[in-house]
């Protein structure tokens, strides 16, 4: 067992699982020096997709990896998700790649579909050299869907970082 300093400060506690908000917080001569809480996931809902980039080069090489996440009524991330997602694509662009962080996984990282692992997995869509918006629409069943748009411009510009 490691006895130095990192040890000396660490505190455990056994928490019987109940439902609801578990809050911490860290006092230090009866201030409050720090404070988080976690609260309960309800089963997944619906579907919610992020961009790393809104705007892309219209160049035939530009990226955008968008990023599938399932979440439950309130918005929060359910990361006992692993459920088949599916994915469409419209305008100037194309699903380039698809994963998750899963190790084990046999899935093509190419098509357009994907399960999740921990509620997420990861699309790639690359721009055509045709300007114009690439709308991304995911789907599965049970979950509501969800839609996410990226611009593609022609032009020798820098793309702008979300």
């Amino acid at each position: 067992m490691a006895s130095g300093t990192e040890q000396q400060r660490k505190a455990l506690f056994t928490v019987p699982y109940t439902p609801g908000t578990l809050k911490v917080v860290g006092v230090n001569g009866g201030v409050e020096v720090a404070k988080m809480s976690l609260q309960t996931v309800q089963k997944p809902a619906k579907l919610h997709l992020v961009a790393g980039r809104m705007v892309l080069q219209a160049d035939g090489e530009d990226l955008a990896f968008i990023t599938v996440e399932s979440e439950d009524e309130q918005g929060r991330l359910q990361t006992d998700a692993s459920d088949q997602v599916q994915f469409m694509l419209s305008g100037p662009g194309a699903i380039v790649a698809v994963g998750n962080a899963e190790q084990r996984s046999v899935e093509s990282n190419r098509g357009d579909h994907r399960a999740l692992y921990w509620g997420r997995a990861l699309v790639v869509v690359r721009a055509s050299k045709k300007a114009g918006e690439i709308r991304l629409t995911a789907t599965s069943p049970g979950l509501s869907k969800a839609q996410i748009a990226v611009r593609s411009e022609a032009g020798n510009h820098k793309a702008e970082l979300q």
